[in-house]
């Protein structure tokens, strides 16, 4: 409270010269517990207590829930944030509501706002309006120029005629314009038949005719009719979802209307007006409103229809008379002119003869054309469905001469070629080696995305595809040829020991009814040419004078064969892929301490190595040891004996590489 509220109090606690008997004490202390109630915040004036303690107590029990509410109730108006979140809360429902109040409110605010939005950015407007408000101005526009085209042509083709001159005469008469009264002559129409069709099956739903009309075939005249709308379809680029809405045979129009589930066909004789087609348009939709599922669902029986012969007798009723004009007396004017037309009648009557007769020779040649483009419809699908099916007989023998060759493919098995789903399905086993299906089928002149492949890898057991794989794993050296000899592979040549080790191999590991793998035409090299040369360069020996490292005067020709020999054997195993690997061995007598022969001997190989490596011996393929006198190639004591121990020899061994 104010100030001014605690001096108000102090005021009623003082007593007046004359208090009336009212203790303003106890007044004033109601009166500060009421503020309390009010504003929990209140402070009383100071000096100055509550009349009882329990108000407060009590205070709080009755009233204690409402003041926690009021509170939380004023901090979210005072609180702009948690403001526009509760009333956000609220804010869908109230509008989702019935109450009017709500959108009299709303409905300022909403035309504002949708007024800035427009004249801020006018094409938004334009764009939501542009889908419905288009297509409407462009039907209504089409069929008041429709309807004028229509009178304008009726009254052009009246003009020159007798009851043309009677009609201008009426229009002078009765001061209408010509247009209207050749109008309310010509509009004279009778709907003889009404058809309902089926648009998915072109089955004949339901036909109904006037009493008068000739009687045809409905069955007949519906399957026509779908004929026609499907060739025209099928004839003309970009007409797929077009549909032809009218025909014209002489005085007799079929007028079409067609619906996402059935078409309304009507033939109507004369010269109907435009409104009669909303007519027929509203008729249909109210079939389709009323017989959606059943027509969705329809397969040939119209029992479950039996409300749509109504519809389509109400359509069959239409029709229009002509004005009939009261009969009256014969005035004055209609002798004058009587004579009038008795002196123009020879021309007029010659005239209108020839005229009757063009248009008579205009109708049977129409009736004819229409005949023949009936004709010509007809062995158009005709031969559109002959073309078809020699396209699917022609698809039919590329697939089976496809499949014929994949079963005449060697690592090819065909365990499946069926057609499935609009699919071709071929299925099978096919050798890694073997020709590729896809290229065939590409070959074979069809499209490889209406084939469906499922190929399983396996190895095959014919001669080629064994004879690749053998060429593949044992990788035999040019001086080995294979080939094939009527169900076995042969090999001739010679090849190293460890080659004729992995072809041995590969012979057994071959699988039972495949070919047979003869090796037996291979020589082995080891044993020709480089056993030959191994010989050679083994019987070789460097001989040595007693306590010398080097060789003795007169041993160059032997060092030289030695070297040539080296270099055509290392040459020899390098092109049958194999390494020759050889060892000098130093050797002494037996004069002298082992250990100083021991040196001896390896000094001796050593010397041999540096010269043959001055005769072009690749040093990297040769190496050396000692074996001192534990190796005597004489056991005699003699001078002559321990010269033959003073000697170098030579060792060769093979490598395959790999």
């Amino acid at each position: 409270m104010s100030t001014s509220a605690a001096e108000t109090l102090e005021w009623l606690v003082r007593p007046p010269p004359d208090d009336g008997g009212v203790d303003r004490k106890v007044l004033a202390g109601l009166l500060v517990e009421l503020a309390r109630t009010v504003e929990p915040s209140f402070a009383p004036p100071s000096g100055f207590s509550t009349i009882d303690p329990r108000l407060d107590e009590l205070r709080r029990v009755l009233v204690g829930h409402e003041i926690e509410v009021l509170g939380r109730l004023r901090e979210v108006i005072e609180d702009p944030e948690q403001l526009g979140v509760a009333v956000g809360r609220v804010l869908p429902t109230a509008v989702a509501s019935s109450d009017s109040r709500l959108g009299q409110v709303l409905a300022p605010a909403l035309e504002k706002a949708a007024a800035s939005s427009i004249r801020n950015d006018p094409r938004a407007l334009i764009g939501i309006l542009h889908p419905v408000i288009v297509p409407a101005i462009r039907k209504a526009v089409g069929e008041t120029i429709d309807n004028t085209f229509q009178s304008l042509n009726e009254s052009l083709r009246q003009s020159l005629s007798w009851r043309g001159l009677r009609w201008r005469f009426e229009a002078w008469r009765t001061g209408k314009p010509f247009a209207e009264v050749v109008l309310n002559h010509t509009l004279v129409y009778q709907v003889e038949h009404v058809f309902l069709i089926h648009s998915h099956t072109g089955l004949l739903i339901s036909h109904v005719a006037a009493e008068d009309a000739a009687s045809q075939d409905p069955q007949l005249v519906s399957s026509m009719l779908t004929a026609i709308q499907d060739f025209v379809r099928d004839s003309f680029k970009g007409a797929e979802q077009q549909a032809v809405d009218t025909l014209r045979l002489g005085d007799l129009r079929l007028w079409c209307e067609a619906g996402p589930l059935a078409m309304l066909v009507a033939v109507i004789r004369g010269n109907p007006p435009e409104e009669l087609r909303g007519k027929l348009r509203d008729v249909l939709a109210r079939i389709h409103e009323e017989r959606r599922q059943t027509l969705e669902m329809f397969d040939g029986d119209s029992s479950g229809l039996p409300d749509v012969e109504a519809h389509l007798a109400g359509c069959a009723a239409l029709r229009q008379q002509g004005r009939r004009t009261p009969r009256r007396g014969f005035p004055w004017y209609v002798f004058a002119l009587a004579f009038l037309l008795v002196a123009i009648a020879g021309g007029v009557g010659l005239w209108r003869w020839q005229v009757a007769q063009r248009i008579a020779q205009e109708q049977a040649r129409i009736a004819a054309e229409m005949a023949q483009e009936q004709a010509r419809i007809a062995a158009e699908q005709e031969r559109l469905r002959a073309a078809k099916a020699e396209r699917r007989a022609a698809e039919l023998r590329r697939w089976s001469d496809y499949i014929e060759r994949l079963r005449g493919e060697p690592g090819i098995v065909v365990t499946e070629a069926a057609e499935r789903d609009g699919k071709f399905v071929v299925a099978g086993l096919r050798d890694p080696l073997a020709a590729d299906p896809v290229a065939i089928l590409v070959k074979s002149g069809i499209d490889p995305a209406d084939v469906v492949s499922r190929w399983q890898p396996y190895q095959a057991l014919d001669t080629v595809f064994v004879l690749k794989r053998l060429q593949v794993s044992l990788a035999p050296p040019p001086s080995v040829t294979l080939w094939i000899a009527g169900d076995r592979i042969l090999a001739a040549g010679s090849a190293t020991p460890v080659w004729l080790s992995r072809a041995r191999t590969a012979a057994r590991l071959l699988p039972a009814g495949g070919p047979q793998f003869d090796f037996s035409q291979v020589q082995n090299v080891a044993e020709s040419v480089l056993g030959n040369l191994r010989r050679a360069i083994e019987v070789r020996e460097i001989r040595f004078n007693t306590n010398e490292s080097l060789p003795a005067p007169g041993q160059e020709a032997v060092l030289d064969e030695l070297a040539n020999e080296i270099k055509e054997l290392t040459a020899l195993a390098f092109t049958l892929r194999m390494k020759a690997r050889i060892r000098l061995t130093g050797h002494s007598d037996d004069t002298g301490p082992g250990t100083y022969n021991l040196s001896l001997s390896i000094a001796r190989a050593g010397a041999v190595l540096a010269l043959l490596k001055k005769r072009g011996v690749a040093d990297d393929l040769v190496t050396i040891g000692g074996a001192g006198q534990l190796d005597p190639a004489n056991l005699g004591q003699s001078d002559s004996a321990r010269s033959l121990n003073r000697r170098v020899s030579a060792t060769v061994r093979f490598e395959e590489e790999p």
